[in-house]
């Protein structure tokens, strides 16, 4: 980790040993990059990404080349609290996919859940098979071909009240097999 407040001595005084641009121009701006960084990503990580700032120029960059010094620094710590918001940002949908051993969703049902199912379908068709052919007619073409009240009239030569009726009555009947 870098010892900024030793810097900070040096730089006040000098003849301790000389401090080369990178170092007086992230000095001169230090608090304000700070206060920039911890808006955008908060103070824990505004330390680690100011520490970032400043050992990338070191690494990587010419200081003696800088026209804008400022721009420089606050341009890099910008797109380091970029990094740091969209690593957290690919963490966090991570650990969302991620379930607990335990807690996750079981792809097929339990054998009870299926035994139940069974029943249940078992109890409809007879349910189904109760009901006057016109009446199981209408009410199938509603349910599994989703035709209107007027196409199953046309398709069936009765009325559109009959047809609503039929449903209703299919319906009322087969909830009554599935509830007994």
């Amino acid at each position: 980790m870098v010892d900024f407040a030793s810097l900070s001595l040096r730089c006040l005084h000098p003849s301790v040993s000389p401090i080369d641009r990178l170092t007086r121009c992230f000095l001169d701006v230090r608090d304000e990059l700070l206060r920039f960084l911890t808006r955008r990503t908060g103070r824990a990580a505004a330390e680690d990404v100011l520490q970032d700032v400043w050992l990338n120029l070191r690494e990587r960059s010419n200081p003696e080349a800088w026209h804008e010094p400022r721009a420089v620094l606050f341009t890099t710590a910008a797109n380091l609290a970029t990094d740091v918001t969209r690593r957290r940002a690919t963490a966090d949908r991570h650990l969302e996919r991620e379930a607990l051993p335990g807690e996750e969703e079981c792809a097929t049902p339990g054998p009870e859940v299926q035994a139940d199912a069974a029943e249940d379908v078992e109890r409809l068709q007879k349910a189904l098979l109760e009901l006057p052919p016109t009446c199981r007619e209408a009410f199938l073409l509603s349910r599994l071909e989703a035709l209107s009240h007027k196409e199953i009239a046309a398709r069936l030569n009765i009325s559109t009240k009959s047809v609503q009726r039929y449903i209703e009555r299919a319906f009322r009947h087969c909830l009554r097999a599935v509830d007994d």
